[in-house]
């Protein structure tokens, strides 16, 4: 009988529970960050380090209060289609770092005062990006992918196409969720969710 009541209250849980159950999956959250804030995105450039510039690479901590310099970061300009320096706002608690843990933020709106400043800015990773961003182009030969003709990550030609299957699914999967809400989810639709999972998770 014990039994029969737990089974009971599973079935009485409200569906809410179980489209939040990866609500504690920071990584997922970030990228549907990127979903919803993408095109504000900026690029960490290379920092300067003792007088020399170092190669762009992912750094492990946001470090703040060291001598060294911040970053540049660069963003693309919609009304000119070219990169332009932007700047994170004092009142950003990320104002004050000097090295951030990937080379992509996103951010919630710009302004212009003195300079372009962005406000309420978090890092990314290239997949949430690539998964959540924009129109993917693989070029096979140069082993890149760019991301609306701007943001480029370095990747063989089998990953970028493999990429860019998932993200068609992952569209479709959204678009029949759209016109038909009342459908539940199925097994095709469950193994996409879970293969975006664990390349979320996975990304070092």
């Amino acid at each position: 009988d014990d039994d029969d009541d737990d089974d009971d209250d599973d079935e009485k849980k409200p569906a809410w529970e179980s489209a939040n159950r990866h609500a504690k999956n920071v990584r997922l959250l970030k990228a549907c960050l990127v979903a919803g804030l993408y095109p504000n995105v900026a690029r960490v450039e290379s920092v300067h380090s003792s007088g020399n510039r170092s190669r762009s690479s992912t750094t492990t901590n946001i470090i703040s209060g060291s001598n060294q310099q911040p970053p540049k970061l660069k963003y693309l300009a919609e009304d000119t289609g070219k990169e332009a320096l932007i700047q994170i706002h004092p009142s950003s608690i990320n104002a004050k770092a000097k090295q951030f843990p990937t080379r992509w933020l996103v951010y919630h709106e710009r302004v212009q005062t003195a300079s372009i400043f962005m406000r309420d800015c978090t890092s990314v990773t290239p997949y949430q990006l690539l998964l959540f961003g924009g129109k993917i182009d693989v070029q096979h030969s140069a082993g890149t992918m760019r991301m609306d003709g701007w943001a480029t990550f370095e990747a063989n030609a089998r990953i970028g196409v493999l990429l860019k299957e998932i993200r068609a699914a992952l569209d479709g999967l959204l678009r029949e969720k759209i016109e038909n809400p009342e459908v539940e989810e199925n097994a095709r639709g469950e193994t996409i969710v879970k293969t975006i999972l664990q390349l979320l998770n996975s990304e070092v």
